[in-house]
């Protein structure tokens, strides 16, 4: 306890040092946070555009892919995206976008004498991009052809077909009007659903004028009509597929994975300490365990001699009995330690700091006074629902023989209750 309370004090000490959050709503319901730091002549932004259940409809999976695919490559009422791409090189600036499975994203770095031309260029890209039918084709093409052949290796493809959500097909991206991309951006891209962070060099008013200048104008649209899917469209696209993803790899050995999405309820405090407990569990071994954006993902390979069968059921009663078993009170308190220590060092990484502040502003931040009070019992309840083997998701790469010789869905041994296991 007192190397932990001595952990609490550094860590406040350090957060000391770091900005201080401030925090304002434009009329048009924008939520802005700024963090304060005049070390460097630099500005960094990100623009977080939350995607909530109901904003594709049924049978449409794949429409916010695709419609990220087109702001990417689309114009916009100024630049061609070539020519965004020269000014970007030229003037320095930093401008990328991503898709995650909770929005949208854009990350913006600058020297802070050139960041209204760069608030400028991210308005432009998230506001005024044009969709038309020709774009729609291409991209829709181009996603079908990643789809259908996929990049990189046959463990990477693996490891993108356990990735929680829908799975888009060709007849469902075929379904996709220019009319669904307008709804859907009429009903997803809002102010009052957005929020920014600016980090760096610039002060209060600054902000608010730089902001109010590329931002303010941004209202939300009604969307328009949408063309309803067939009935038959939506039940032929499940949330999760039935079929365990089997990627062929001629003459490579066989390497099975199980993807344990986070689960939505899951406490912040309790999944920040999990992250930090299960990849490095020595009791997994040989099973490694890695954290990515949809959840934990546990990786095994079959060694020499071993079936396939055999090496499937490894992977899972390793799983499992770490769910039975769970954590001891030295776990929690070290990984406490380890959380004040990662924390402590905020300060000298600015991305950190905005991930934090991106992440209290949407009340998944971790509370250090939650932190202090969490029980052995929250924990291990916690670690019993997101390793819960009915929620796995398994696939396997390897040779086509092996693949072939793997239990069917149905078989799989995952759902059922072991004796004494107190999750049941």
């Amino acid at each position: 306890m007192r190397a932990l309370a001595l952990a609490c004090l550094a860590s406040a000490l350090c957060l000391q040092a770091q900005p201080r959050t401030q925090e304002w709503k434009l009329q048009n319901g924008l939520r802005v946070l700024l963090l304060e730091d005049h070390e460097h002549p630099l500005v960094r932004a990100r623009l977080f555009l939350s995607l909530r259940p109901g904003d594709t409809p049924p049978g449409r999976p794949g429409l916010a892919p695709l419609f990220h695919r087109m702001v990417v490559h689309a114009e916009t009422a100024d630049l061609k995206p070539g020519d965004l791409d020269r000014l970007l090189e030229d003037s320095g600036i930093r401008l990328t976008q991503s898709l995650g499975t909770d929005g949208f994203s854009w990350q913006l770095a600058a020297r802070s004498r050139d960041q209204d031309q760069a608030m400028g260029l991210l308005a432009d890209r998230l506001l005024r991009s044009l969709l038309d039918p020709a774009l729609l084709e291409l991209q829709r093409l181009a996603y079908l052809q990643r789809l259908e052949h996929p990049e990189g290796s046959p463990r990477e493809r693996l490891r993108q077909a356990l990735e929680p959500g829908a799975r888009a097909t060709r007849s469902s991206l075929g379904a996709i009007t220019l009319q669904d991309l307008l709804a859907f951006r009429a009903r997803v891209f809002r102010p009052d659903r957005a929020v920014l962070v600016l980090h760096g060099d610039l002060g209060l008013e600054q902000a608010k004028r730089l902001v109010l200048l590329s931002l303010g104008t941004w209202m939300a649209q009604e969307p328009g009509p949408q063309e309803a899917p067939p009935p038959s469209a939506a039940a032929a696209v499940p949330a999760v597929p039935d079929e365990v993803p089997r990627i062929p790899d001629p003459g490579a050995g066989l390497r099975v994975q199980a993807l344990a999405p986070q689960p939505g309820d899951l406490a912040p405090e309790v999944g920040a300490l999990l992250s930090l407990l299960v990849p490095g569990e020595a009791s997994l071994d040989p099973v490694r365990v890695t954290l990515g954006e949809g959840g934990l993902v546990a990786t095994l390979d079959s060694l020499e001699g071993s079936t396939g069968a055999a090496t499937w059921s490894q992977l899972v009663e390793r799983l499992e009995g770490l769910r039975r078993r769970g954590f001891n009170r030295r776990d929690l308190d070290q990984a406490r330690l380890a959380w004040f220590g990662r924390r402590s060092l905020e300060s000298l990484q600015p991305e950190a700091q905005m991930d934090r502040a991106l992440a209290e502003s949407q009340g998944r931040g971790v509370r250090e006074d939650r932190l202090g009070a969490l029980s052995l019992d929250g924990l291990n309840s916690g670690l019993r629902d997101w390793l819960d083997p009915a929620k796995l998701r398994l696939g396997a790469a390897g040779d086509p023989g092996d693949l072939d010789r793997l239990p069917r869905p149905d078989e799989r041994r995952v759902g059922k209750q072991a004796p004494g296991d107190p999750g049941g």
